[in-house]
């Protein structure tokens, strides 16, 4: 029998708020899954009994439990449970090789891994040098309920961790974030209020599970809201786009978008999308000069946001608009944020911006919604903030005159070519609105002349010539934007998320 309701909820914790959607929607439809339909009862006594399995194991309070496998089900299930059952939670890409799991059981303490198939057999095969390593347990486990235990009650506070990813690593060695039940907690209460989630929504999550994007800014405020989830194995362009009636709301990454684009029967299909409220786009930036083609096609506005794994949504665009284009729009409740010029001058947001809108700055921000610290790495958890407790997110934007956030590329992206700044993502644009243009991305490589030199990775069309691009890169950009050479490549880099790998383009060049 699934618990009786709770008789205090602190609003402060994901875990109690996780709960309070258990008892008042016990049997609403929680997930639907392929051709099973999970009510918040049955999903609360299955999370419970991977809490009950785990504590039976010798889980203690704040032990790390890796969820490495490619079954969603499964890993969402062992993700609420490890929650309940007082552990920390952590996804990783099922996809990662035997030295990168290596280095996350190792780094995290991890004393459990949920594997089988072929991700339980890299398990066995570096566990010899994995020194925390208990257990590896089968993620059927997580569906199978006979046998059941009670699950013993932990007492869970504010500070507590409750779930980790990590960091991507484009800087060096990936650092884990950890995800305290109050700042968990607080970037989805706002996300929710800003994007007016309700239990009367239907949410279909096509997105990767071991990502926050998928995980936290999808299925969470799924559940906290109390709506529905349409649970898909994978992203299909074609059954993507035949579901997407059934829901309310679809969040999305650019790599998507653009598939939708090539397909042929896009505008047909889509024009049958009358229950759909809500189409969102982030984890990478969207092209702008397909954004006019895409919006008409969706017949409503593409609502761009900003976030990462360290702080949950940061931005967002307003639901009733005004939607300026190209913009990440503008800080969700709760969330401070500052931009920081190379001279050190900082502008808040919210305030005059003065006579020049378009200073560019670095995004700093600080809030409920914000993590605390880097996984055992004092070093860079105090290298992040400033004096004032604000985070350094490492991206570059401006505001326009209403306040409105645009950026303009990463810190460590930006090319100083004979002393001007160059941002990668105002080239870019350029570079893509060319019609021969498929996509693009901009890097700076050493050179002896000027410190570095503006390159473009280009992905071209058909018979695109060279020198007709930089005519086009000189009549929209200042000279020393102009891209020095263009290389053409078959494909771009991206990650799991599909945001582009700019780092491992600069090793192929450099």
């Amino acid at each position: 029998m699934p618990p009786q309701e709770s008789t205090q909820v602190s609003l402060e914790c994901f875990s109690h708020l996780l709960q309070r959607q258990f008892d008042h929607n016990g049997r609403k439809t929680a997930i639907v899954y392929r051709d099973e339909r999970i009510t918040y009862d049955q999903l609360r006594y299955r999370a419970a009994h991977v809490g009950a399995l785990l504590q039976g194991k010798g889980m203690q309070k704040g032990d790390r439990v890796i969820l490495f496998t490619p079954d969603k089900l499964p890993l969402l299930i062992a993700h609420l449970g490890i929650i309940l059952g007082g552990g920390i939670s952590l996804p990783l890409n099922f996809g990662f090789t035997e030295e990168e799991m290596i280095y996350f059981l190792n780094d995290s303490g991890a004393r459990y891994v949920f594997a089988s198939g072929e991700q339980a057999g890299l398990i066995a095969r570096i566990a010899g040098r994995c020194l925390d390593l208990v257990e590896v347990i089968n993620p059927a486990e997580a569906l199978e309920t006979r046998g059941f235990s009670t699950l013993k009650d932990t007492e869970v506070s504010e500070e507590d961790g409750c779930f980790m990813l990590y960091s991507s690593g484009t800087t060096g060695r990936p650092k884990g974030v950890v995800q305290r039940q109050r700042n968990l907690a607080a970037s989805i209460m706002a996300l929710q209020a800003c994007w007016h989630f309700s239990s009367d929504d239907v949410l279909l999550n096509v997105l990767p599970l071991f990502h926050i994007h998928g995980l936290s800014f999808a299925t969470h405020l799924s559940l906290l809201s109390g709506s529905t989830m349409l649970l898909e194995d994978r992203f299909h362009p074609l059954k993507t786009m035949r579901r997407i009636n059934d829901a309310t709301v679809f969040m999305a990454v650019p790599t998507i978008y653009y598939a939708f684009l090539r397909r042929k029967e896009f505008g047909v299909v889509a024009s049958h999308w009358d229950k759909t409220r809500l189409f969102t786009c982030g984890s990478a930036p969207i092209r702008s000069e397909v954004l006019p083609e895409l919006e008409s096609i969706l017949d409503s506005p593409l609502i761009n946001r900003y976030g990462m794994t360290e702080s949950h949504v940061i931005t967002s665009l307003p639901l009733t608009g005004p939607h300026p284009q190209g913009s990440v729009g503008i800080p969700l409740s709760g969330v401070e944020m500052k931009l920081v010029t190379e001279e050190g001058q900082s502008i808040l947001a919210g305030t005059d911006h003065g006579d020049d809108p378009d200073v560019v700055g670095e995004v700093l921000i600080r809030g409920k919604n914000l993590f605390r610290e880097y996984w055992r790495n004092m070093e860079a958890t105090a290298q992040a903030f400033d004096e004032e407790g604000y985070f350094s997110t490492g991206d570059l934007g401006q505001y326009d005159k209403r306040g409105f956030l645009t950026l303009v590329g990463r810190k460590k992206d930006l090319v100083i070519t004979d002393g001007y700044n160059v941002y990668p993502a105002v080239v870019e644009r350029v570079l893509n609105s060319f019609a021969l243009v498929k996509e693009s991305a901009v890097i700076g490589v050493p050179d002896a002349k000027r410190g570095e030199k503006v390159v473009a990775v280009v992905v071209p069309g058909d018979a695109l010539n060279a020198g007709e691009l930089k005519a086009h890169c000189r009549a929209n950009l200042a000279d020393y934007q102009v891209p020095v050479s263009f290389e053409f490549v078959d494909e771009l880099p991206r990650n799991a998320m599909g945001k582009v790998l700019k780092r491992e383009l600069k090793d192929r060049l450099v």
